[in-house]
């Protein structure tokens, strides 16, 4: 189901700043599924298991869905939901973090990683 025009531009912009790595994304409960929380609300994104659709919902106070949009493989926000769904893994698994630091140890002269002399 495509996303609804009025819901567009708070779909838009969840997908630019997760991109931008700007939102505090945490794993939630299962795999391929991420919340970020905020005081009064939050909001959680999973990508169904057989990847045929991305699934968003903001949630209230007491995380009862307020809102619940449902991204299908062929909508026209289709790519924009596996952006989000990967900015989100890449945010929780710490993934940019882990290959700047690999790759600054790698160019290092000489033996690197624990138990490497050094010399």
């Amino acid at each position: 189901m495509p996303v609804p025009a009025e819901l567009r531009p708070f779909f838009t912009n969840l997908v630019e700043k997760s991109k931008r790595s700007e939102i505090n994304w945490e794993a939630d409960k299962r795999a391929d599924a991420y919340r970020v929380r905020f005081p009064d609300f939050s909001i959680a994104v999973s990508q169904d298991p057989h990847r045929h659709s991305v699934q968003l919902q903001l949630l209230n106070d007491r995380g009862g869905a307020t809102t619940v949009l449902s991204v299908e493989k062929g909508d026209e926000e289709w790519l924009a939901a596996v952006s989000l769904i990967n900015s989100a893994n890449r945010k929780v698994r710490k993934i940019d973090h882990t290959l700047r630091r690999a790759m600054e140890e790698l160019s290092k002269s000489g033996a690197v990683g624990l138990g490497a002399e050094v010399g």
